[in-house]
Protein backbone atom coordinates (compact mmCIF):
# COMPACT_ATOMS: atom_id res chain seq x y z
CA UNK A 1 0.00 0.00 0.00
CA UNK A 2 1.31 3.42 -1.11
CA UNK A 3 0.81 6.05 1.93
CA UNK A 4 -0.02 9.29 1.59
CA UNK A 5 2.73 10.55 3.73
CA UNK A 6 5.33 8.38 0.95
CA UNK A 7 3.45 10.38 -1.80
CA UNK A 8 4.14 13.69 -0.55
CA UNK A 9 7.18 13.15 0.65
CA UNK A 10 10.68 15.60 -0.13
CA UNK A 11 10.78 18.05 -3.66
CA UNK A 12 7.21 16.29 -5.08
CA UNK A 13 5.05 18.20 -2.45
CA UNK A 14 4.99 21.34 -4.08
CA UNK A 15 4.92 19.96 -7.88
CA UNK A 16 2.07 18.10 -6.84
CA UNK A 17 -0.29 20.24 -4.99
CA UNK A 18 0.40 23.28 -7.52
CA UNK A 19 -0.76 20.41 -10.26
CA UNK A 20 -4.17 19.81 -8.58
CA UNK A 21 -4.40 23.48 -8.39
CA UNK A 22 -3.97 23.74 -11.91
CA UNK A 23 -6.12 21.23 -12.73
CA UNK A 24 -9.40 22.39 -10.86
CA UNK A 25 -8.44 25.92 -12.79
CA UNK A 26 -8.42 24.49 -15.77
CA UNK A 27 -12.05 22.50 -15.58
CA UNK A 28 -12.96 25.82 -14.33
CA UNK A 29 -12.41 27.68 -17.78
CA UNK A 30 -15.39 25.94 -19.00
CA UNK A 31 -17.62 27.57 -16.06
CA UNK A 32 -18.28 30.75 -16.43
CA UNK A 33 -21.55 32.66 -16.98
CA UNK A 34 -22.83 33.01 -20.43
CA UNK A 35 -24.65 36.18 -20.02
CA UNK A 36 -22.80 39.68 -21.33
CA UNK A 37 -23.95 43.17 -20.83
CA UNK A 38 -22.90 45.15 -24.01
CA UNK A 39 -19.29 45.01 -25.01
CA UNK A 40 -16.74 42.81 -26.11
CA UNK A 41 -18.00 38.79 -25.60
CA UNK A 42 -16.06 35.81 -25.89
CA UNK A 43 -16.69 34.93 -29.60
CA UNK A 44 -14.41 36.15 -32.68
CA UNK A 45 -15.11 36.02 -36.22
CA UNK A 46 -12.66 34.86 -39.27
CA UNK A 47 -13.30 35.42 -42.72
CA UNK A 48 -11.44 34.19 -45.83
CA UNK A 49 -12.40 34.52 -49.30
CA UNK A 50 -14.84 31.14 -48.98
CA UNK A 51 -15.50 30.77 -45.25
CA UNK A 52 -15.91 32.32 -42.09
CA UNK A 53 -15.84 31.21 -39.51
CA UNK A 54 -16.86 31.81 -35.71
CA UNK A 55 -15.27 30.77 -32.60
CA UNK A 56 -16.80 30.82 -28.97
CA UNK A 57 -15.25 30.02 -25.53
CA UNK A 58 -17.11 26.87 -24.13
CA UNK A 59 -19.11 26.42 -21.27
CA UNK A 60 -19.88 22.64 -20.99
CA UNK A 61 -21.92 23.29 -17.43
CA UNK A 62 -24.27 26.24 -16.63
CA UNK A 63 -27.02 27.44 -15.34
CA UNK A 64 -30.38 28.04 -16.02
CA UNK A 65 -29.73 31.90 -15.54
CA UNK A 66 -27.39 31.78 -18.45
CA UNK A 67 -30.16 31.72 -21.23
CA UNK A 68 -31.11 33.04 -23.45
CA UNK A 69 -27.63 33.70 -24.54
CA UNK A 70 -26.24 36.92 -26.30
CA UNK A 71 -28.02 37.15 -29.70
CA UNK A 72 -24.54 37.32 -31.40
CA UNK A 73 -23.85 33.60 -30.51
CA UNK A 74 -27.46 32.50 -32.01
CA UNK A 75 -27.18 34.67 -34.99
CA UNK A 76 -23.89 33.25 -35.48
CA UNK A 77 -24.92 29.33 -34.80
CA UNK A 78 -27.92 29.97 -37.21
CA UNK A 79 -26.01 31.55 -40.18
CA UNK A 80 -23.45 28.19 -39.62
CA UNK A 81 -23.64 25.82 -42.24
CA UNK A 82 -21.99 23.39 -39.42
CA UNK A 83 -20.91 23.20 -35.87
CA UNK A 84 -17.58 22.01 -34.73
CA UNK A 85 -16.83 20.94 -31.07
CA UNK A 86 -13.82 19.37 -29.07
CA UNK A 87 -15.61 16.16 -28.81
CA UNK A 88 -19.63 15.88 -29.77
CA UNK A 89 -20.90 14.16 -26.20
CA UNK A 90 -23.79 14.58 -27.64
CA UNK A 91 -22.91 11.01 -29.88
CA UNK A 92 -23.77 7.83 -28.23
CA UNK A 93 -21.04 6.34 -30.07
CA UNK A 94 -18.65 8.89 -27.91
CA UNK A 95 -20.44 8.64 -24.64
CA UNK A 96 -20.13 4.75 -25.28
CA UNK A 97 -16.51 4.61 -25.84
CA UNK A 98 -16.55 7.11 -23.04
CA UNK A 99 -17.65 4.52 -20.75
CA UNK A 100 -15.21 1.52 -22.19
CA UNK A 101 -12.18 4.25 -22.00
CA UNK A 102 -12.90 4.73 -18.40
CA UNK A 103 -13.32 1.25 -17.57
CA UNK A 104 -10.00 -0.09 -19.33
CA UNK A 105 -7.89 2.67 -17.62
CA UNK A 106 -9.46 4.80 -15.12
CA UNK A 107 -9.95 1.74 -12.79
CA UNK A 108 -7.57 0.66 -10.15
CA UNK A 109 -5.82 -3.29 -11.24
CA UNK A 110 -6.58 -6.39 -10.19
CA UNK A 111 -8.43 -6.66 -6.39
CA UNK A 112 -6.99 -3.61 -5.44
CA UNK A 113 -9.46 -0.82 -4.30
CA UNK A 114 -9.62 2.89 -2.92
CA UNK A 115 -8.69 1.43 0.64
CA UNK A 116 -5.44 0.00 -0.10
CA UNK A 117 -4.24 2.52 -2.27
CA UNK A 118 -4.89 5.28 0.01
CA UNK A 119 -3.42 5.99 3.39
CA UNK A 120 -6.11 4.92 6.34
CA UNK A 121 -6.26 8.76 7.38
CA UNK A 122 -7.01 9.81 3.94
CA UNK A 123 -9.28 7.62 3.55
CA UNK A 124 -11.56 8.54 6.62
CA UNK A 125 -11.31 12.01 5.76
CA UNK A 126 -12.57 10.96 2.08
CA UNK A 127 -15.55 9.30 3.61
CA UNK A 128 -16.57 12.29 5.63
CA UNK A 129 -16.17 14.34 2.77
CA UNK A 130 -18.11 12.15 0.93
CA UNK A 131 -20.78 11.45 3.37
CA UNK A 132 -21.32 15.10 3.64
CA UNK A 133 -22.15 15.63 0.41
CA UNK A 134 -24.15 12.34 -0.31
CA UNK A 135 -22.08 11.08 -2.52
CA UNK A 136 -21.74 6.94 -2.67
CA UNK A 137 -18.47 5.98 -2.42
CA UNK A 138 -19.14 2.62 -2.59
CA UNK A 139 -19.82 2.90 -5.77
CA UNK A 140 -16.19 4.19 -6.49
CA UNK A 141 -14.18 2.25 -4.72
CA UNK A 142 -12.56 0.44 -7.96
CA UNK A 143 -11.49 3.90 -9.62
CA UNK A 144 -8.35 5.47 -9.80
CA UNK A 145 -7.71 8.65 -7.58
CA UNK A 146 -7.55 11.22 -9.90
CA UNK A 147 -11.15 10.02 -11.13
CA UNK A 148 -12.73 9.95 -8.13
CA UNK A 149 -11.43 13.88 -7.93
CA UNK A 150 -12.85 14.30 -10.94
CA UNK A 151 -16.54 12.72 -10.12
CA UNK A 152 -16.01 14.93 -6.71
CA UNK A 153 -15.34 18.31 -8.73
CA UNK A 154 -18.07 17.68 -10.55
CA UNK A 155 -20.64 17.15 -7.63
CA UNK A 156 -19.07 20.78 -5.95
CA UNK A 157 -20.13 22.41 -9.27
CA UNK A 158 -23.66 20.85 -9.16
CA UNK A 159 -23.77 21.79 -5.88
CA UNK A 160 -23.12 25.26 -6.36
CA UNK A 161 -25.86 25.15 -9.33
CA UNK A 162 -24.26 24.56 -12.27
CA UNK A 163 -25.46 21.65 -14.83
CA UNK A 164 -23.93 19.85 -17.58
CA UNK A 165 -27.44 19.73 -19.10
CA UNK A 166 -27.32 23.21 -19.15
CA UNK A 167 -23.58 23.63 -21.12
CA UNK A 168 -23.44 26.38 -23.68
CA UNK A 169 -21.53 23.18 -25.77
CA UNK A 170 -25.03 20.99 -24.63
CA UNK A 171 -27.20 23.80 -26.23
CA UNK A 172 -25.69 24.19 -29.48
CA UNK A 173 -25.26 20.59 -29.89
CA UNK A 174 -28.86 20.00 -29.09
CA UNK A 175 -30.21 22.83 -31.40
CA UNK A 176 -27.71 21.17 -34.05
CA UNK A 177 -29.51 17.91 -33.89
CA UNK A 178 -32.90 19.35 -34.17
CA UNK A 179 -32.81 21.11 -37.33
CA UNK A 180 -29.74 18.19 -38.54
CA UNK A 181 -26.81 20.58 -38.94
CA UNK A 182 -23.54 18.68 -39.56
CA UNK A 183 -21.25 18.07 -36.54
CA UNK A 184 -17.14 18.43 -36.93
CA UNK A 185 -15.09 17.39 -33.91
CA UNK A 186 -11.88 18.72 -33.56
CA UNK A 187 -10.28 15.79 -31.53
CA UNK A 188 -10.06 12.05 -31.10
CA UNK A 189 -12.38 11.45 -27.71
CA UNK A 190 -9.36 8.77 -26.89
CA UNK A 191 -6.96 11.43 -27.26
CA UNK A 192 -9.04 14.14 -24.56
CA UNK A 193 -9.22 11.36 -22.10
CA UNK A 194 -5.99 10.30 -22.24
CA UNK A 195 -4.70 13.20 -20.70
CA UNK A 196 -6.66 13.31 -17.85
CA UNK A 197 -6.32 9.79 -17.28
CA UNK A 198 -2.30 10.53 -17.04
CA UNK A 199 -2.81 12.78 -14.28
CA UNK A 200 -3.25 9.73 -11.71
CA UNK A 201 -0.30 8.86 -12.66
CA UNK A 202 1.63 12.35 -11.97
CA UNK A 203 -0.74 12.46 -8.33
CA UNK A 204 -1.30 9.05 -6.90
CA UNK A 205 -3.64 9.60 -4.00
CA UNK A 206 -2.35 13.34 -3.17
CA UNK A 207 -4.75 14.61 -5.87
CA UNK A 208 -7.57 13.86 -3.66
CA UNK A 209 -6.24 15.51 -0.12
CA UNK A 210 -5.24 18.50 -1.83
CA UNK A 211 -8.78 18.76 -4.11
CA UNK A 212 -10.61 18.90 -0.03
CA UNK A 213 -7.77 20.96 0.75
CA UNK A 214 -8.47 23.52 -1.62
CA UNK A 215 -12.72 22.97 -2.30
CA UNK A 216 -13.79 26.24 -0.52
CA UNK A 217 -11.75 28.08 -3.17
CA UNK A 218 -13.97 27.02 -6.03
CA UNK A 219 -16.52 29.63 -5.64
CA UNK A 220 -13.84 32.50 -5.98
CA UNK A 221 -11.91 31.22 -8.48
CA UNK A 222 -15.19 30.64 -10.38
CA UNK A 223 -16.25 34.31 -9.92
CA UNK A 224 -13.08 35.48 -10.85
CA UNK A 225 -13.00 33.96 -14.80
CA UNK A 226 -16.78 34.42 -14.95
CA UNK A 227 -16.30 38.47 -15.00
CA UNK A 228 -13.46 37.45 -17.64
CA UNK A 229 -15.31 35.97 -19.53
CA UNK A 230 -18.30 38.18 -19.39
CA UNK A 231 -15.99 41.08 -20.95
CA UNK A 232 -14.37 39.15 -23.43
CA UNK A 233 -10.96 39.39 -21.61
CA UNK A 234 -8.92 36.92 -22.81
CA UNK A 235 -5.61 38.51 -21.99
CA UNK A 236 -6.69 38.25 -18.76
CA UNK A 237 -7.62 35.08 -18.28
CA UNK A 238 -4.13 34.29 -19.59
CA UNK A 239 -2.35 36.32 -16.78
CA UNK A 240 -4.83 34.49 -14.35
CA UNK A 241 -3.95 31.19 -15.34
CA UNK A 242 -0.64 31.97 -15.72
CA UNK A 243 -0.40 32.99 -12.03
CA UNK A 244 -2.29 29.71 -11.19
CA UNK A 245 0.32 27.81 -12.98
CA UNK A 246 3.59 29.53 -11.38
CA UNK A 247 6.90 28.68 -13.18
CA UNK A 248 7.85 25.20 -11.91
CA UNK A 249 9.22 22.70 -15.12
CA UNK A 250 7.02 20.11 -14.49
CA UNK A 251 3.59 21.97 -14.18
CA UNK A 252 4.64 23.62 -17.20
CA UNK A 253 5.16 20.43 -19.09
CA UNK A 254 1.48 19.63 -17.66
CA UNK A 255 0.19 22.53 -19.01
CA UNK A 256 2.04 22.31 -22.27
CA UNK A 257 0.10 18.80 -23.24
CA UNK A 258 -3.06 19.81 -21.79
CA UNK A 259 -3.33 23.52 -23.40
CA UNK A 260 -0.73 24.84 -25.47
CA UNK A 261 -0.33 21.03 -27.70
CA UNK A 262 -3.86 20.53 -28.32
CA UNK A 263 -4.24 24.10 -29.54
CA UNK A 264 -1.54 23.56 -32.33
CA UNK A 265 -3.90 20.77 -33.40
CA UNK A 266 -6.91 22.54 -32.99
CA UNK A 267 -5.22 26.01 -35.05
CA UNK A 268 -4.63 23.84 -37.74
CA UNK A 269 -7.97 22.35 -38.30
CA UNK A 270 -9.44 25.69 -38.30
CA UNK A 271 -6.75 26.85 -41.13
CA UNK A 272 -7.93 24.31 -43.06
CA UNK A 273 -11.72 24.85 -42.54
CA UNK A 274 -10.88 28.19 -43.51
CA UNK A 275 -9.48 26.99 -46.90
CA UNK A 276 -12.52 25.64 -47.74
CA UNK A 277 -16.08 26.71 -48.09
CA UNK A 278 -18.07 26.06 -44.73
CA UNK A 279 -19.42 28.24 -42.28
CA UNK A 280 -18.68 27.11 -39.14
CA UNK A 281 -19.76 27.76 -35.74
CA UNK A 282 -16.55 26.25 -33.28
CA UNK A 283 -16.90 25.89 -30.13
CA UNK A 284 -14.04 25.53 -27.62
CA UNK A 285 -12.68 25.78 -24.30
CA UNK A 286 -12.38 29.09 -23.11
CA UNK A 287 -8.90 28.58 -21.54
CA UNK A 288 -7.63 27.50 -25.17
CA UNK A 289 -7.85 31.10 -26.84
CA UNK A 290 -5.69 32.37 -23.85
CA UNK A 291 -1.78 33.39 -24.55
CA UNK A 292 0.93 33.30 -27.29
CA UNK A 293 -0.41 29.75 -27.66
CA UNK A 294 -3.59 30.35 -27.79
CA UNK A 295 -5.39 29.61 -31.13
CA UNK A 296 -6.33 33.14 -31.72
CA UNK A 297 -2.33 34.00 -31.15
CA UNK A 298 -1.56 30.83 -33.92
CA UNK A 299 -4.20 31.57 -36.34
CA UNK A 300 -3.19 35.29 -36.34
CA UNK A 301 0.47 33.93 -37.09
CA UNK A 302 -0.90 32.57 -40.11
CA UNK A 303 -2.58 35.75 -41.47
CA UNK A 304 -5.96 35.41 -40.65
CA UNK A 305 -7.51 38.39 -39.67
CA UNK A 306 -9.82 37.85 -36.26
CA UNK A 307 -12.51 40.26 -35.32
CA UNK A 308 -13.92 40.19 -31.73
CA UNK A 309 -17.49 39.80 -31.23
CA UNK A 310 -19.59 42.60 -28.83
CA UNK A 311 -23.18 41.89 -27.34
CA UNK A 312 -25.60 43.45 -28.93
Amino acid sequence: MKHLSQSRAGMFVVPQARLIRVFTVLVFLVLVAASAAAGPIFQWEIKSETATLTLVGSIHVGKADFFPLAASFEDAFTASDALAVEVNMADPANMQQAQILIMQKGMLPGETTLKDRLSPELMIRLEAFAAEREVPMAMYQKFKPGIVAMILAMGEYQRQGFDPELGIDKHFLDQAGEVAKPILELEKLEDQLDLFFAIDDQLDDVILDQFMDEVGELAEQLEKMANLWKTGDVDGLDKFLQEQIGDDPSIAGFYRQLMDDRNVKMAETIDTWLHGDQDIFVVVGAGHFAGRMGILHLLAEKGWKITQSSAS
